[in-house]
């Protein structure tokens, strides 16, 4: 068995898959989660460790721009599939593992995008690119077109170049780097992008966007999507075991197991909420006092700190599940504010706190539309 046969064999036994979510289709992109689990194939974090890269929903142009750079990025034996229904999931994963099988079409792909890296090379560097050897072509050619679309790209901060300098605030002359984060992020809002400029590792500025799907699909029951979205903070702050038990729980609500669902609910947000570690760990973080939180229109249970959010997302879960109120909320007013929350973060404290505010980015973005 050649080494090309190796990589085929290994893609085919446990694929890695990257999800791509498109605002409105966060249905879709939770039944594919779950049947990849069932067929044993594992998550990509990003697209170097991915085999299969899994559309959920229809993209919107930008949107889609971003999916097309993310596609080049996989490596070889590589799939790309779409689903825009539950329904579709199964489907589509058949898609990828039959595309993944196709040693012909393999070697087609890798061969017409060396040709495409060796032009790109030529476009940017005249002879002088295309010199750099043909033996090295395949290997390096590949890793060099990454890293200059990461630097382009609004995918990772890897690869992001410096920008210039400026001035701290005590007066000295820093480097300043822009990284973009999202859309294509794990733990990230589908469709978000939030760039970011650090100092050092401090953001010191930011805007936001939120990269819409052409015709959004309509938002699921919301006691679900507030379980998934504590399953993300959860998963940030190094919580996997809790955060894939909120994750079943999530499954027991969409499968209709309520009384499971909030007995299981009831442990763990009472775990979360006694655990001293991940109280210390989240302390002050990304801290807002009611009357910030009313100026930027955020809803009441944003106040307090990373932690503080967390256990009451949890409550929101249980509320929807008792019936008491609305899961979710209005949160689309979270994606606005962003650039003020994040304002001087620690790059590393980001994630965390975009990820406890559970932004409402279809919201967002429906509300764009209304305004324009």
């Amino acid at each position: 068995m050649d080494l090309r046969q190796r990589l085929v064999h290994l893609a085919l036994r446990r694929p890695h898959a990257l999800l791509v979510e498109v605002p409105g289709w966060w249905r879709t992109r939770v039944e594919t989660e779950r049947a990849m689990a069932r067929r044993g194939w594992r998550p990509a974090s990003s697209p170097a460790g991915a085999d299969v890269l899994v559309v959920c929903g229809s993209p919107g142009a930008d949107l889609g721009e971003v999916v097309d750079r993310v596609t080049d990025q996989l490596p070889g034996p590589r799939a790309r599939v779409a689903a825009t229904a539950p329904e579709e999931v199964a489907t589509a994963l058949d898609e990828a593992a039959a595309r993944l099988a196709d040693e012909r079409a393999q070697r087609d792909d890798a061969r017409d995008r060396t040709r495409a890296d060796r032009a790109d090379r030529a476009d940017q560097g005249g002879d002088g690119g295309d010199d750099g050897g043909d033996d090295g072509g395949e290997d390096g050619g590949e890793d060099g077109g990454d890293d200059e679309d990461d630097g382009d790209s609004e995918m990772a901060p890897e690869g992001i170049p410096l920008a210039g300098s400026g001035p701290d605030r005590d007066g000295l002359e820093m480097d300043v780097l822009n990284v973009p984060l999202g859309p294509v992020l794990e733990h990230w809002p589908a469709g978000l992008v939030l760039r970011c400029v650090l100092q050092g590792d401090v953001v010191v500025e930011a805007d936001v966007d939120v990269l819409a799907g052409g015709a959004a699909a309509s938002p699921s029951a919301t006691a679900a999507v507030t379980c998934d979205g504590a399953a993300r903070a959860l998963d940030l702050a190094g919580w996997g075991d809790a955060a894939a038990g909120v994750r079943r729980v999530r499954d027991l609500v969409l499968d209709g197991h309520h009384d499971q669902a909030r007995r299981d609910l009831d442990r763990l947000a009472a775990r979360v909420a006694r655990s001293r570690v991940l109280r210390w760990s989240l302390r002050d973080l990304g801290r807002l006092d009611p009357a910030q939180a009313r100026a930027h229109g955020l809803p009441d249970d944003a106040v307090g700190d990373v932690h503080d959010r967390l256990v009451a997302m949890l409550e929101r879960a249980r509320d929807g599940l008792a019936g008491r109120s609305d899961a979710a909320g209005d949160r689309s007013a979270v994606v606005e504010a962003l650039p003020t929350l994040v304002h001087g973060l620690e790059l590393a404290a980001v994630r965390l706190v975009v990820a406890s505010h559970d932004p409402d980015t279809l919201g967002a973005s429906r509300q764009e539309r209304a305004d324009a």
